[in-house]
């Protein structure tokens, strides 16, 4: 245990626990609630009081900070308080309440000053820092079922990055048509202190919310405070309309880059003072808020500052300012408004299937057409559409070319409930064996070879690794394999060798896995190409055409251990239909449907000629088959 807790500490962070999916809410316990399919949120109350308590949420490193927020449907007479306590020098605290949702709006709960924390209206500061964290919601319904649709905790700590990250050209360059609106323009008693709703209201306006300030102002007034700046608040109102919306710590510009190329305009807040933010109507703050619509071409950030007057509502500001008043002074707070989906989520479970189509298969078939890939633990997806437990994405880690000639994600539908709501952390290190077990605690986890992982520290043989959940688990230090940064020699034997892994393994349509329900069963033969890429670090398309089009065309001459040779559907098409992994000499490995199974072989064997007889374009004589088919052949590197 000494190896976890070293780790546990090793690095400072934003981090942002949100429940969207079954498997966030796993292992929580729920009285009174029944569970939703993922198309309509995540519980209903079947009760008149019913409760939900998270498991111990471990951070991954100490926080000082929670903010908490949810999206609910709470009909008139319904109610939810939202509730959390801490893990401080390993004891836990009690609950704090941080706020009452009803259909009359958000109240915060009244001040609390002890001995661990201080909760001042929305947000409560420790007084020592927490290495975890719990959450409870209690619910109490009228004649209307109270829907939960997401909850979510922004823990934070003190340390930020000095400056900004270095600022890359990308489709964050761009302004969101977000139209500008003035706090100034409200009555004089309450103008200077409109600045969340007005932001509010912009961005729900470009949602096709549009709403009067004043009326977003009334509807998000905290009914204990009387404050309109309330950030619970706003996002649960943000969520009555209809919208995804939350809370959330962001740990650098980049994040809101990403935000910005996805088309979301974001609400953050700062503090400055006197020459902090250059260009601001106002000369200091202990707290306001405005909307990042977009990016320069140089990285500068373009808002919505509701401070100023009409015509001069969009600024553009330093990006080392802005990084400064938000990010350093602030801590990153944003509020993240938009429509459910698309929503990027996470496979939480060793290896998840994608279907053509939603239907759930009771039995493994191993020449299943409709089977069309699998996706591996911490690999994401973008949800675009869900259909009740089930979701249609578009698996980001597996390149496919689009109808359009562009490359975006593999399509297809998977269960909702293998996918989790946590980002992975930022890997560093690869599985390099069929199947590696991770211990945690009392629980295993078997994670397939290609699964990237971060590694945070590795003593004695064994590693230490963070998982999804944040938590930390074991694994043998030997089992993981550090991906060159540039291709090398060894990086040839390696895709070697992690073909070989799947030798004798049965084919498997749409297998991509070293964890299958079988041992036996492996997989097919651009999955057994894209995970030994995986392990050198090389991430290319899924499917065997896909694979040709992408890869550098080679000669016969160029042809070196760990390149792919293609085969069409026959002599007359252009279509790759197979992809088989170089080894050298005149070797091959390749899964082979027409044999069932993983397998070396020859040039020679394969097509009655050595490699020697062969350039690529050639049509062969392909002998695998009980009738032997003529097709072209093709040669190609990612070197």
């Amino acid at each position: 245990m000494t190896l976890l807790l070293a780790a546990a500490n090793a690095r400072a962070m934003n981090e942002n626990v949100v429940w969207r999916t079954p498997l966030d809410a796993a292992k929580a316990r729920a009285v009174g609630l029944a569970r939703l399919p993922f198309a309509q949120g995540l519980f209903r109350t079947k009760a008149r009081t019913a409760s939900l308590e998270s498991a111990d949420l471990e951070s991954a490193a100490p926080f000082d900070d929670v903010v908490g927020s949810f999206a609910a449907d709470v009909p008139a007479g319904g109610e939810i308080e939202l509730s959390v306590k801490v893990r401080q020098d390993g004891a836990w605290t009690g609950w704090y309440v941080l706020g009452t949702e009803t259909a009359d709006g958000w109240a915060s709960a009244p001040k609390v000053d002890d001995a661990s924390a201080t909760l001042d209206v929305d947000e409560l500061k420790l007084k020592s820092p927490a290495t975890a964290v719990r959450f409870r919601l209690r619910f109490k319904a009228a004649r209307a079922p109270v829907v939960l649709r997401q909850a979510a905790l922004a823990l934070s700590n003190g340390d930020a990055p000095a400056g900004p990250p270095a600022f890359e050209p990308g489709p964050w360059v761009r302004e969101l048509d977000v139209a500008p609106r003035s706090q100034l323009d409200a009555e004089s008693k309450y103008k200077h202190d409109l600045c969340s709703p007005t932001s509010l209201a912009m961005t729900l306006a470009f949602w096709g919310r549009r709403r009067a300030t004043e009326a977003v102002a009334l509807a998000v007034r905290d009914r204990t405070s009387e404050l309109f700046g309330n950030w619970p608040a706003n996002a649960a109102y943000a969520a009555s309309l209809g919208l995804d919306a939350r809370v959330a710590r962001l740990n650098s510009l980049d994040d809101l880059q990403d935000q910005v190329a996805a088309g979301r305009p974001v609400p953050v807040s700062v503090t400055f003072g006197p020459g902090e933010l250059p260009g601001a109507p106002i000369e200091k703050t202990a707290g306001h808020l405005m909307v990042v619509v977009g990016f320069t071409k140089d990285g500068d950030v373009i808002v919505r500052d509701p401070a100023a007057r009409d015509g001069g509502v969009r600024r553009v500001y330093a990006r080392a300012a802005f990084h400064r008043v938000w990010r350093v002074n602030k801590r990153g707070l944003a509020y993240l408004i938009g429509p459910d989906l698309p929503r990027r989520l996470t496979v939480g479970v060793p290896v998840a299937d994608l279907w053509s189509k939603p239907v759930r298969r009771r039995t493994v078939r191993l020449h299943d057409d409709a089977h069309l890939s699998q996706l591996l633990y911490g690999e994401t997806v973008t949800v675009l559409a869900a259909k009740g437990d089930w979701v249609r994405v578009r698996a980001d880690d597996q390149p496919a070319l689009e109808p359009d000639g562009t490359w975006g994600g593999y399509p297809g539908w998977m269960r909702a409930s293998d996918l989790i709501s946590a980002p992975p952390p930022p890997a560093n290190v690869v599985v390099r064996v069929r199947q590696a077990i991770v211990a945690r605690g009392n629980s295993y986890l078997a994670l397939s070879v290609g699964t990237r992982l971060d590694r945070v520290s590795s003593s004695s043989g064994t590693a230490a690794v963070r998982l999804l959940d944040g938590a930390l688990g074991e694994i043998p230090s030997d089992a993981l394999f550090v991906p060159p940064g540039e291709p090398t020699a060894a990086s040839r034997a390696e895709i070697i060798r992690t073909a070989e892994l799947f030798l004798g393994t049965s084919y498997y349509w749409g297998g991509r896995s070293g964890v299958q329900a079988d041992p036996k069963i492996g997989v097919d033969c651009s999955g057994l190409v894209s995970l030994a890429y995986l392990v050198h670090g090389r991430e290319i398309p899924r499917d065997a055409d896909a694979q040709w089009r992408r890869a550098r065309p080679l000669r016969r001459a160029q042809l070196a251990g760990g390149d792919l040779v293609f085969l069409t559907r026959d002599a007359d098409s252009k279509r790759i239909t197979h992809v088989l992994i170089y080894t050298g000499g005149d070797g091959l490995i390749e899964s082979r449907k027409s044999s069932g199974r993983v397998l070396r072989t020859t040039f020679l064997e394969r097509f009655g000629k050595p490699l020697s007889s062969l350039e690529s374009g050639d049509v062969v004589t392909d002998l695998s088959f009980r009738h032997p088919r003529r097709r072209r052949i093709y040669f190609g590197t990612y070197f």
